[in-house]
């Protein structure tokens, strides 16, 4: 989800214009000295908390989150951009991912900031008792594919195409296309 959408004008000529996202979701804290270690990871399990309790999530799970600090030396600010294996909804599961990179931090800081840059399908998805195999392995598919996605953009995934195989000229005999698992 961009930081844009665009809606229909109410004006006569029908053009679209951008309005500001209504999905923003964002938490900060400021915390009262230079904060490092285990402060911060307290800090950051208090955001993970917030962040989820937030009604603008809406039940759904989390694909991507945006951890940043405003650093005490010189003012300065940190931000790593985190995109989870699967999409969380669980607290416990999204500790384990974003405490290491706490680590990446380069000086204390004064205030952490935990925003979602992009949602997953809702949290109340349950697995089939008794799985297809070629089902099973056909959704871990699609799944890797918007991981995929969700790291590298939305042309992250593509797939060769034979488009003209007995063409003189290379570049017509085949094109990329996006993968549709």
């Amino acid at each position: 989800m961009g930081l844009h959408a665009l809606e229909l004008a109410s004006g006569r000529d029908g053009a679209l214009k951008p309005r500001p996202a209504s999905e923003l979701v964002r938490e900060s804290l400021e915390l009262p000295e230079a904060a490092s270690g285990i402060q911060l990871e307290r800090g950051l399990g208090l955001l993970i908390d917030r962040v989820l309790a937030r009604r603008e999530r809406r039940g759904r799970t989390l694909r991507s989150i945006v951890l940043s600090a405003v650093l005490v030396e010189r003012g300065g600010t940190w931000r790593e951009q985190v995109t989870f294996r699967e999409a969380l909804a669980d607290p416990g599961r999204m500790r384990l991912a974003l405490v290491p990179r706490l680590q990446l931090m380069p000086a204390p800081a004064e205030e952490l900031r935990l925003a979602v840059e992009r949602f997953g399908p809702p949290a109340c998805d349950q697995r089939a008792l008794l799985e297809d195999p070629a089902a099973a392995r056909s959704a871990r598919l699609r799944e890797a594919i918007r991981q995929t996605r969700a790291a590298a953009g939305s042309d992250a995934a593509l797939r060769v195409l034979t488009v003209d195989p007995d063409s003189r000229f290379p570049e017509r005999r085949a094109v990329l296309a996006p993968y549709e698992g």
